[in-house]
């Protein structure tokens, strides 16, 4: 996934210039678990979507189209989020927009009774869903030339680890109780991230 548009490590960085080196260490730390979160969430959810699809009667041509409007909204969402956190909200506000346009999607795929339904969630989740890109940008931040790359590969261990406990978990929770419950169980993992991020990750400004 492309970086968000502009989401670079020269704009916005006011918390990053004051704070001092365990400051910005615990706010790694914290974008970490974040994303590790995020993922768990998004693996959980990810691997069922064509079952729920299939549960509302949509048809393979329909598949098609509906992932050709996903990858449209993604286009439009980089965008869009990228100049937002750049010009006016800042990434802190981008990065719970984020998590809870996520939330809201993945609950939508789990209510979901009907195609439409189904159709607003992907599209919602591909105009909002930039967590990645700006935890990333935010990391660069926080880190030095020295330290950079260790907290890129932390990040990195993170993702692929969330992923993976994430599907498992997926695949048990469906097993046992359905198709519906792993999209209301990612809801939850990211309302609670979007409360740690929104109380414990440091404000920005954006450029201008």
């Amino acid at each position: 996934m492309a970086p968000c548009c502009k989401c670079s490590a020269a704009t916005g960085t006011e918390p990053q210039r004051t704070m001092g080196v365990e400051s910005r260490t615990r706010t790694v730390w914290l974008l970490l678990i974040a994303v590790f979160i995020d993922l768990v969430g998004v693996a959980l959810v990810v691997p069922n979507l064509i079952f729920r699809w299939k549960e509302v009667g949509i048809s393979p041509a329909g598949l098609g189209l509906v992932a050709s409007i996903y990858s449209g909204a993604q286009l439009v969402g980089r965008l869009v989020i990228g100049h937002l956190g750049d010009r006016l909200l800042g990434r802190k506000n981008v990065f719970l927009l984020s998590l809870a346009g996520a939330g809201l999607s993945y609950a939508l795929v789990g209510i979901a009774e009907h195609v439409w339904v189904l159709v607003l969630s992907r599209i919602l989740v591909g105009l909002v869903k930039q967590t990645m890109t700006c935890s990333s940008a935010l990391i660069t931040g926080l880190t030095t030339q020295d330290t950079r790359a260790q907290a890129m590969g932390r990040l990195s261990s993170a993702s692929t680890i969330a992923f993976m406990s994430g599907q498992s978990a997926g695949g048990v929770l469906s097993s046992r109780y359905g198709r519906r419950l792993p999209c209301f169980v990612a809801s939850a993992l990211f309302a609670l991230d979007f409360l740690m991020i929104a109380l414990f990750l440091p404000r920005d400004k954006p450029a201008g």
